[in-house]
């Protein structure tokens, strides 16, 4: 597809992305760190505040493709899944299938939060991972299945065990913090944690300092994704080794 062009705001890139109707924590996050001239679409689907499968999965198919059907009119340069939980939950077909979706509607690259970590460690060397989450430990035990099934060595995690979806965005940076300490096995290569609705982000400089090794947080690798996708590889400092030197 031809891109089309504009002046002024996202006149070198347009990303779209697709979140759960209550995160409150990618999208002002992007829109603030992105680079000048690059901007940011949210689509919302809705889902309830419940952090079973069972919501995840009915969200993606009532509400995944409006979603993506309407990032596809501000013709993005490229789109990103954001629900790290869906693509869990649902297994590694299905996440190929949605990004082939994505990309078949918005005719442009796409990723899933999912894909984008497991994009992100590869290219930080990463084999052997510990993982954490605010999820229940249902959501947790399936997210180590996942990227266990996609090659990942799986040592280590903690979850917090967050039944309401709206209050994953709740957990301070130091509760975030002690998380990613106490969910790490020092034979790990790095630190993984998800759920684009917790304020990972934040922690990643203080995690890499104390542990000397990588961390990719799904909000940090998502957005590290897109802009890659869309031809941005500008560095962001204050967020990691992955935005800073990838």
């Amino acid at each position: 597809m031809t891109r089309r062009h504009l002046d002024g705001d996202g006149r070198r890139a347009r990303i779209g992305i697709v979140v759960p109707s209550v995160n409150t924590v990618m999208e002002p996050w992007a829109q603030k760190v992105v680079p000048q001239g690059v901007s940011i679409f949210a689509a919302r689907m809705f889902i309830p505040p419940a952090t079973t499968p069972e919501a995840f999965i009915e969200m993606d198919r009532n509400e995944g493709k409006a979603a993506i059907r309407q990032l596809s009119s501000v013709f993005p340069d490229a789109v990103a899944y954001g629900c790290t939980a869906s693509s869990i939950v649902q297994g590694l077909a299905y996440d190929a299938h949605l990004r082939a979706e994505i990309e078949h509607d918005c005719k442009t690259p796409s990723t899933t939060a999912a894909h984008a970590i497991l994009t992100a460690a590869k290219a930080l060397g990463v084999a052997t991972v510990s993982i954490v989450s605010p999820y229940t430990r249902e959501v947790d035990e399936a997210e180590h299945r996942y990227f266990a099934g996609a090659g990942l060595t799986v040592v280590g995690g903690a979850c917090l065990g967050i039944t309401d979806s709206f209050a994953l965005a709740e957990p301070e940076p130091d509760t975030l913090f002690e998380l990613g300490l106490r969910g790490f096995d020092r034979s790990a290569d790095g630190l993984i944690m998800t759920c684009l609705n917790t304020r990972s982000h934040t922690v990643v400089d203080r995690l890499e300092q104390k542990l000397g090794k990588p961390v990719v947080t799904s909000t940090q690798a998502t957005l590290w994704h897109a802009l890659r996708l869309a031809g941005i590889d500008d560095r962001i400092a204050g967020y990691g080794v992955l935005l800073e030197k990838h």
